[in-house]
């Protein structure tokens, strides 16, 4: 496992800096390879080929993708014993299950070497923000991590604190464990970053990883700022683990010899070139994206995506049809972050023309302030919806650790029926 693991960090370390056109001659070769084995070895993805009227010869590309129809997380749902490949299942795989914060919950297979190959790559990252092997990483999560053979040496130390904690307890440990690496969620942090400073903790690691939902710059220069530390952001799923990261020049980078990444009129599609438990072409993540041309200043040869704006699912659709991405909104967001007036909040979209902010109020939020969210949230969409206030003494984490920021509970299907 050990021989393993060092190997994979060696190659996975030494290809994020292969040529660009190296490392897309590597993905087309791994994508050529899994488009066979899924024809060959799931019933899903036979009849998706023959109901098309094509083979796995017919996509020799990427570009030959679009032949085939995405996969949804309906099919993930529906159809989960189809898409498993011959030879594996439950027994002799690793069993994830999605947070079902999009409410599409699903259950994934990761085969042993994929397992080892997203675990190297999550090594790889940490060693490339700054963090050392000797040094304490803490994370913030629900449940621990499985142990690693190393920490019995004393190297690559995780220290777990329980993300259901009070935010000053969690602040507290962080003290008390003085990690040179904390792996944490934006909004959770961010509560933490908020305890620490009006408690006088000190907690200054080196670096800062977050992941889960999306990073306002707001949220961002208030977490590096009171801890004092470079942040640096991953855009994961259950499904492919870490798609992209962030590097030091603020680029996401994708993980293109892992994962193929298609943006087609905004909307991710994924497909994983090696996880063969469970192939999954084209695959609708419900998120939304673009890529992002040239080469970065960090010298990688990966290709790059522009941050995205959010989950599809929490998309603001006005009575007029038109889709508001939640990055659109932030102005109202930005009168709580500057004015420290919240302790969290959600801007919710009860129907079309109606929303609710609801606020977990600090001692700075005035009745001006309210009004002042009112009258931006209309300014950012552009039209004249109704904003309703809801102060509320808690706003729960999903899972204790995420928190769905934007919500939407519209449909665009039944706005365009009414219009």
């Amino acid at each position: 496992m050990l021989l393993e693991t060092a190997q994979l960090l060696w190659k996975i370390r030494k290809e994020q800096w292969l040529s660009p056109d190296i490392l897309e001659d590597i993905q087309q070769e791994r994508l050529r390879k899994m488009v066979g084995h899924a024809y060959k070895n799931t019933r899903f993805y036979r009849d998706v080929f023959n109901r098309c009227g094509i083979t796995p010869q017919d996509i020799k590309t990427k570009e030959d993708l679009a032949t085939l129809p995405p996969t949804t997380k309906s099919d993930l749902q529906d159809r989960f014993k189809d898409l498993i490949a011959s030879g594996y299942s439950t027994e002799n795989c690793y069993v994830y299950n999605t947070s079902g914060s999009t409410g599409t919950p699903a259950t994934v297979l990761y085969d042993p070497y994929t397992k080892a190959y997203t675990g190297a790559e999550d090594y790889v990252f940490m060693f490339d923000v700054g963090y050392r092997p000797w040094e304490k990483i803490a994370y913030t999560k629900r449940k621990p991590w499985a142990s690693h053979p190393l920490q019995a040496l004393g190297i690559m130390r995780a220290c777990h604190i329980l993300s259901s904690l009070p935010e000053e307890e969690q602040a507290r440990l962080l003290q008390e464990i003085h990690p040179s690496l904390i792996i944490s969620y934006p909004i959770l942090l961010h509560s933490i970053a908020r305890a620490a400073r009006s408690e006088h903790y000190t907690v200054h690691p080196r670096a800062v990883i977050v992941g889960g939902e999306l990073l306002t710059p707001q949220v961002r220069s208030f977490i590096e700022e009171v801890l004092s530390t470079s942040l640096y952001e991953t855009y994961a799923t259950v499904e492919f683990a870490t798609i992209a990261k962030e590097c030091s020049h603020h680029n996401w980078h994708i993980h293109s010899t892992r994962c193929l990444v298609e943006f087609v009129e905004g909307k991710i599609l994924v497909t994983g070139l090696i996880n063969k438990a469970l192939p999954l072409l084209r695959y609708e993540i419900g998120d939304m994206g673009a890529p992002k041309n040239g080469l970065c200043p960090c010298g990688r040869g990966y290709p790059m995506m522009q941050i995205l704006e959010g989950r599809l699912g929490d998309l603001f659709i006005l009575p007029n049809g038109r889709e508001i991405p939640p990055l659109r909104v932030f102005k109202t967001r930005l009168i709580l972050d500057s004015n420290v007036a919240a302790k969290r909040y959600q801007i919710i979209q009860e129907d079309y023309d109606h929303f609710i902010i609801r606020v977990v109020p600090t001692s700075n939020f005035t009745k001006a302030i309210a009004q002042q969210l009112r009258e931006q949230l209309v300014e950012d969409l552009q039209y004249p919806v109704n904003v309703e206030i809801d102060e509320v003494d808690e706003i729960p984490l999903i899972d204790d650790r995420k928190l769905r920021v934007n919500i939407s509970r519209v449909k665009k299907n039944h706005c365009e029926d009414s219009v």
